[in-house]
């Protein structure tokens, strides 16, 4: 068995136990739905509730509200984020609004400029961060450990799981997990 076939099936056997059996027969209809994100900034005290994507197309105004909010505080930058990583942000919170929880996701970072990523302790030199393709973040509601597993079932990129810390990393780059 090939290393990545392995690790979907395990990642499947690990999120299939938190998984309502509902919620695994719809995501065909989940995709073909529009997408909607409930995003808060803890640091900056802002909330978004914002639906990027209907009808097959991005809603600009909706899109750059998400893109604000994701922005780097710091240096006061915003980019185009990656509709890969919002996806993969919509199918985490379409998940967790079908098993009951309707809060946003606690963001604690998103886009980052070189400048900022380099100052950023344990930041990769080359973060996808810096290209608008990553999200760290968690639920209150939720063990970080529980929202990584479902990240990696969406194979959507990259999923780190920093416990100690209490946040996930998502991103659109290539398949791959880690612990912080």
């Amino acid at each position: 068995m090939q290393r990545r076939a392995f690790l979907q099936t395990v990642a499947a056997g690990l999120v299939a136990p938190i998984l309502q059996p509902h919620v695994m027969g719809q995501t065909q209809d989940f995709w073909s739905m529009p997408r909607t994100l409930h995003l808060y900034r803890p640091a900056t005290r802002e909330t978004v509730h914002a639906t990027y994507f209907a009808n097959g197309e991005v809603i600009l105004c909706e899109y750059e509200k998400l893109c604000i909010l994701l922005r780097d505080v710091q240096a006061g930058q915003a980019v185009q984020m990656s509709l890969v990583t919002l996806d993969i942000l919509a199918g985490i919170q379409g998940w967790l609004r079908a098993n009951g929880i309707n809060s946003p996701l606690h963001t604690n970072s998103g886009y980052r400029s070189p400048l900022t990523n380099n100052h950023t302790e344990g930041a990769a030199k080359n973060s996808r961060h810096m290209y608008g393709m990553a999200w760290d973040g968690r639920v209150p509601q939720v063990s970080t450990e529980s929202l990584a597993r479902f990240a990696v079932y969406l194979k959507g990129g990259g999923v780190g799981f920093y416990q100690e810390k209490n946040f996930l990393h998502i991103d659109s780059g290539s398949l791959r997990t880690w612990r912080g």
